[in-house]
């Protein structure tokens, strides 16, 4: 008999903490808790570009998230959003198939039914059996347990993507990255306690966000030059209560150079102020700090 009932303790307890895990952002106050502007932050928050896929991995794909996920909880996953010629969404970083995948042309012109045959390629490029995955596959696999950074993609709009997260529940677990301030604010006209992400790229952007509903709403991450700036500008940005967030991928960046060489120039991000670190390599990058 106590054996029967310490089994059953035990699956109690299991089951809880899968269901925990599995709705860890589950309303406004969990996203800002995660997301909150700490005056004395130990780390940076990493988010995955792309997913954070090496050589052998495909970008944009739930096989590359869920191997970044399992090794870096926190880790934020970026991906890039894409509406097909049913108006279905798939990621796919590109405005065609060529580069990332073993079709040719644009992904607008394609239904959701033929993309479903096409397979991906790794950074590398090499084929794999891996399908372009739908945005609903997506929502489905990450069932609240990560935070999604959410590219939409120029010709796909934001608002039709966010009808697509309701229906599964799934607002707290996702932000929105916005071309413009405009864009931004007419998502947040719809989605008042959603976080959006805008580009911050100079000082004259920074006067008009200091005098935006935007900033005055919170819930906004800047997304900053390369380039690092002043410190300055990113305390001014921490005063309007708007995280920073610093891309080291592409060219001539950080994420090209050794580790060895390039550590110090991680730290120095966010010494300077980067509240976020966008990475190719997130998990090297987390062990810094």
């Amino acid at each position: 008999m106590k054996t029967k009932l310490l089994v059953l303790v035990l699956l109690f307890v299991i089951n809880g903490a899968m269901a925990q895990r599995l709705n860890r952002f589950q309303n406004s106050q969990t996203v800002d808790s995660f997301f909150s502007l700490k005056s004395v932050r130990k780390h940076p928050l990493v988010l995955a570009h792309r997913g954070g896929p090496g050589p052998s991995d495909t970008e944009n794909s739930i096989v590359t998230f869920a191997k970044t996920a399992q090794k870096l909880p926190d880790a934020i996953i970026e991906m890039d959003v894409r509406m097909t010629a049913d108006s279905s969404f798939v990621l796919l970083h590109d405005a065609t198939l060529d580069r990332e995948s073993d079709a040719k042309g644009a992904v607008a012109e394609r239904t959701s039914t033929e993309l479903a045959n096409v397979k991906l390629k790794t950074m590398s490029g090499a084929l794999t059996e891996q399908s372009i995955p739908t945005f609903t596959d997506v929502l489905n696999w990450n069932s609240n347990r990560y935070m999604l950074a959410l590219d939409v993609k120029p010709g796909t709009d934001p608002l039709r993507v966010m009808k697509e997260v309701e229906k599964h529940r799934a607002v707290h677990s996702v932000f929105v990255i916005c071309y413009s301030m405009a864009e931004a604010q007419r998502v947040r006209a719809q989605y008042p306690t959603l976080w959006l992400a805008v580009g911050v790229n100079s000082a004259a952007d920074l006067d008009r966000l200091e005098t935006s509903q935007l900033a005055s709403d919170r819930r906004l991450i800047a997304l900053t030059p390369q380039k690092l700036q002043p410190v300055s500008f990113y305390e001014r940005l921490h005063k309007l209560g708007v995280l920073a967030s610093v891309g080291t991928y592409g060219a001539t960046q950080l994420d090209e150079k050794p580790m060895t060489e390039a550590a110090g120039g991680y730290r120095e991000v966010f010494r300077q102020g980067g509240d976020i670190i966008t990475t190719d390599r997130p998990i090297d990058v987390s062990i810094l700090f």
